[in-house]
Parts: C-alpha cells; sequence; structure tokens
C-alpha cells in the first residue's frame, strides 16, 4: 500500500520528466561477521527499492507522448550507483552485491524501455561526496582528500542533468564520477 502511495503522491505532481534513484544502505563488516538481516537490508534498499522506484517511475514516464516526443525522448530515469557495483572488495560484501543488482537491473531496463523513449542510466560514483554526512562522519578523509578531491553535489547535479538532456541518438547508459586525484 506504501509504494502505491508514492506512486500517487508522484502523479498528483503532474508529468514526470526525469526519475532520480539514490537509495543504499551499507554493511561495513568482515564478510563472516555480515548478518543476514544487514544482507538482506542492503538488497532491499539497493536493489528491490531500485526495481520498485522504477516499477512507479516508468508508469509515469510512459505515459508521456512518444510521438513527437523531445530529442530527449520520453524522460529519463537515472541510477547512482558505486564502484562496488563494479567490483566488490572487502568490508563491503552486503554493499558490492546489492549495487551490482542495481547496475544490472539498469542495465535491463535501458535494453527494454529505451526503444520505448525513456534513457535509463547507471551513474558509478567512485570516490567521496563533499556533504555533511562525510564531513561529520569523516572529517579526517575530507581533510585528506584536499581541495576538488571529492565529488561536489553541484558537479554531480550538472552530469545527471546533462544525462536527461542528451540527445536519443546518443545515450549513455553508464556514466563514471571521480574527482581528479581518485586512484581507480
Amino acid at each position: 500500500a506504501e509504494v502505491h502511495g508514492v506512486g500517487q503522491r508522484v502523479r498528483a505532481l503532474g508529468p514526470l520528466s526525469v526519475a532520480v534513484f539514490n537509495a543504499s544502505s551499507a554493511a561495513r563488516a568482515p564478510t563472516l561477521e555480515i548478518s543476514v538481516e544487514q544482507f538482506t537490508q542492503a538488497w532491499r534498499t539497493s536493489t528491490l527499492g531500485g526495481f520498485v522506484f522504477a516499477r512507479e517511475a516508468l508508469r509515469g514516464l510512459l505515459a508521456n507522448p512518444f510521438e513527437g516526443a523531445t530529442p530527449a525522448g520520453r524522460g529519463s530515469l537515472l541510477f547512482t550507483g558505486a564502484t562496488a557495483a563494479l567490483r566488490g572488495k572487502p568490508p563491503f560484501a552486503a554493499f558490492a552485491a546489492a549495487k551490482a543488482g542495481l547496475r544490472s537491473l539498469s542495465q535491463s531496463l535501458a535494453r527494454e524501455f529505451g526503444p520505448q523513449g525513456i534513457h535509463v542510466a547507471h551513474v558509478v560514483i567512485d570516490g567521496g561526496i563533499d556533504g555533511e554526512r562525510l564531513r561529520s562522519g569523516s572529517p579526517q578523509r575530507a581533510a585528506q582528500a584536499g581541495e576538488d578531491g571529492l565529488l561536489q553535489l553541484d558537479a554531480i547535479a550538472e552530469s545527471y542533468w546533462q544525462l536527461h538532456a542528451q540527445h536519443r541518438s546518443a545515450w549513455t547508459q553508464e556514466l563514471d564520477l571521480r574527482p581528479f586525484k581518485e586512484p581507480f
């Protein structure tokens, strides 16, 4: 019932042109110390949450006209991922599995709904994000990163906007964002 309530609230705002999924849950622990509940919570938040979000968003995006659609298509469905989706490492087994599932979901949706005029893209965030959570939770990491060593919120938002505005003849399915200092 809650899921349908969210969809109804979104539809009440008017036509949907872009939807961004930006949720995650991570248990940071050695694999043998991760509980089934922690692993399940990471999966529920990133993978299952991404599916439920996408299903509701796609219903709104598909309601947009396809004939005469803008060069950008009917709209965009964007997922925030992480480097962990590409390569898991300790102590992030649950997070990596959940983000890999989200990445696979976005690829499946891109192949299914791209031909219907919906741009689906996955954004790999590779590095710390300069925000209150990182600065208060890990001030030493923020200090060590130095100037422009963390992803800036406005720069991330600009990249998402550019994905949404892309002409449908040249859509990006996956984009990596990282500070210039980030080793990869």
